[in-house]
């Protein structure tokens, strides 16, 4: 059985601000290694819960966060950008679940650090009318090439989006959402307990595991950006649809075109800045 684990860093026990996200600072430093070990836990529980093969996939902002060293010597891992599939970049229909650790809600709602994608480019994403978070879009994908999704770990606000698009998934809460910047805490090593604990067991359930996604294609995605001057460069391509002052339509024939189109705008909006 093979596992994919995409491993993201504002929903780690212990984060709540944006510096503890960026490179070059102590405290980046500091959520790294936590972020490393919460990995660790997932696949920990993963071998506990059968699973004979892990893949690991960096899925944070540069995309080369976990310390390669400090990770568990059982998993593969993938790690830089710009990958076409982006925070899921290596999984394939070979797998049997996959795992998103260390997520955090969707652009728009209220959570700890809260975005979908890029903090920067996006105040608000929706795909087929719906509220879209990472999970959304990563685990949609996951869903459309018959991978289900097994657990996500995170705090509270994200915990109420899974529940609503991904009935099926494990949550994980390691935090309850105060705002936007502060959040209260399990203790690392609690969450990293929960987090092996409930990934083994949501490992052993895989093979029962409903595979579906909250969207499926064709997807109509709707995006809002946070300034308009990256809308004006989204609008210059033939495919999408000015739809306000800083929002842009477009269609996608599946979850992986999608996802390539968004990390795109997102690129863009970084060069714009």
């Amino acid at each position: 059985m093979h596992i994919f684990i995409s491993v993201d860093i504002e929903g780690v026990a212990g984060v709540c601000e944006s510096l503890q996200g960026q490179r070059g600072n102590p405290e980046y430093e500091v959520a790294r290694r936590l972020m490393t070990e919460e990995a660790n836990a997932a696949i920990r529980g993963a071998f506990a819960g059968g699973a004979d093969a892990v893949t690991v996939a960096d899925s944070h902002g540069p995309m080369r966060n976990m310390i390669a060293e400090q990770l568990d010597p059982r998993a593969r891992l993938v790690s830089g950008r710009a990958r076409p599939l982006s925070m899921i970049e290596g999984i394939h229909a070979d797998h049997d679940g996959v795992v998103l650790i260390g997520y955090h809600a969707a652009a728009g709602n209220f959570g700890v650090l809260a975005h979908t994608v890029s903090g920067l480019a996006f105040r608000r994403i929706e795909v087929n009318g719906v509220r879209a978070g990472e999970p959304t879009l990563f685990a949609g994908h996951a869903a459309e090439i018959g991978v289900p999704l097994l657990a996500v770990s995170g705090d509270d606000r994200l915990e109420a989006e899974i529940a609503e698009q991904f009935p099926a998934a494990r949550s994980i809460t390691v935090k309850r959402c105060i705002n936007a910047f502060a959040s209260e805490s399990m203790s690392p090593d609690e969450a990293r307990e929960r987090i092996e604990q409930d990934v083994c067991e949501a490992v052993e359930a895989a093979a029962s595991t409903e595979v579906k996604a909250p969207c499926t294609p064709p997807l109509t995605v709707d995006i809002g950006f946070s300034k308009q001057i990256f809308a004006d460069a989204a609008a210059l391509l033939p495919f999408t649809e000015r739809t306000g002052a800083l929002d842009v339509r477009f269609v996608a024939k599946s979850h992986a075109e999608a996802i390539g189109i968004i990390s795109s705008f997102s690129l863009m909006a970084s060069a714009l800045a």
